[in-house]
């Protein structure tokens, strides 16, 4: 290997130290992603409608509990039902609903810090983002998978192998995320 594609996997390394050394987490920012699908971020969000079929409905409880927690950690003011109705879900008196079965969209597909990472290892080292099967493992990909594998505060992150790191790239440049690529 060499000596730019090892530096491309020592500044991938440093990255993730940074993000985790932060407060970071791969999981926490994939129930962001959860939240932003919900919605639960927006304005207009009908906390009423959630509020009337949260005892019921997965998605409704879910996404009442997760707009509750952006109004306490916004510091934003919350109505007095939502009080009420987080104070009992947390006491018990409301009842704490699972996922169904096959679980929900988790904002894994949101998540954008390893493409994000991929990106940036591509341009300042000037690797090809992405290689075939046959190629010599010397890609962005691949030094993003080496510097996870290396970082033991990565161990939250699924993407330990170079096809779903690659995955997630083209998944990301497919839905637009990167300007000029």
């Amino acid at each position: 290997m060499d000596d730019n594609f090892l530096k491309a996997v020592v500044y991938a390394k440093n990255e993730l130290k940074g993000f985790y050394d932060r407060g970071g987490s791969f999981s926490a920012l994939n129930q962001k992603g959860r939240s932003e699908i919900l919605e639960v971020f927006s304005e207009d969000f009908d906390w009423r409608s959630s509020l009337k079929n949260a005892a019921a409905d997965y998605s409704s409880f879910d996404s009442l509990k997760r707009h509750c927690a952006h109004l306490i950690r916004a510091e934003k003011q919350m109505p007095e039902e939502l009080k009420h109705w987080i104070a009992d879900v947390l006491e018990g008196i409301e009842p704490t609903l699972n996922p169904p079965r096959g679980g929900v969209a988790t904002g894994l597909e949101n998540n954008m810090l390893i493409p994000r990472l991929v990106e940036k290892v591509a341009v300042f080292f000037q690797l090809d983002r992405t290689r075939n099967d046959t190629s010599d493992p010397v890609s962005a990909c691949d030094a993003v998978q080496q510097a996870i594998v290396q970082t033991p505060e990565a161990a939250d992150i699924n993407s330990l192998q170079y096809r779903t790191i690659k995955k997630a790239y083209m998944d990301a440049k497919v839905r637009g995320i990167f300007v000029n690529n």
